[in-house]
């Protein structure tokens, strides 16, 4: 066998580990850069843990899920006012965003905007829809 046939396979086999290295790298960066980022683990925050934060930054986005207080719900052309729960905490939240056709009494809502201290300004108001569908009774 010629040895020289051996070498072109050695160079190769270094240019893979070298390449698979790089690889592994960068997306370890790339999850620790991600990981690092405040909320990039939390989807959203309840109103207990919103209320323990305290007041938040108006230029920073955060998430808060709960369902919607009975009652809670006043309209006033765009603005929509409400109170939403985690059944341990209550927050108001104001908004001018429209609201989706499936928000009313009970809904399970995620609200994108900032906490001033007394009240969540939602950017965006997005409601759960409902697990079960009824049909109408006619």
């Amino acid at each position: 066998m010629d040895p020289s046939s051996t070498v072109p396979s050695t160079k190769r086999r270094a240019k893979f580990v070298v390449g698979a290295l790089l690889i592994v790298v960068a997306l370890a960066v790339m999850v620790g850069w991600a990981m690092s980022r405040p909320g990039s683990t939390a989807f959203y925050i309840t109103p207990t843990e919103l209320l323990a934060m305290g007041e938040t930054d108006p230029t920073s986005d955060y998430r808060i899920n709960g369902k919607v207080v009975p009652g809670s719900i006043e309209r006033d052309g765009l603005r929509t006012r409400f109170v939403v729960t985690d059944g341990e905490a209550q927050v108001n939240v104001t908004t001018r965003a429209p609201i989706p056709d499936t928000f009313r009494d009970r809904s399970e809502i995620v609200a994108k905007g900032y906490f001033d201290g007394s009240r969540f300004a939602a950017r965006e108001v997005l409601a759960k829809c409902p697990s079960k569908f009824k049909a109408k009774q006619a």
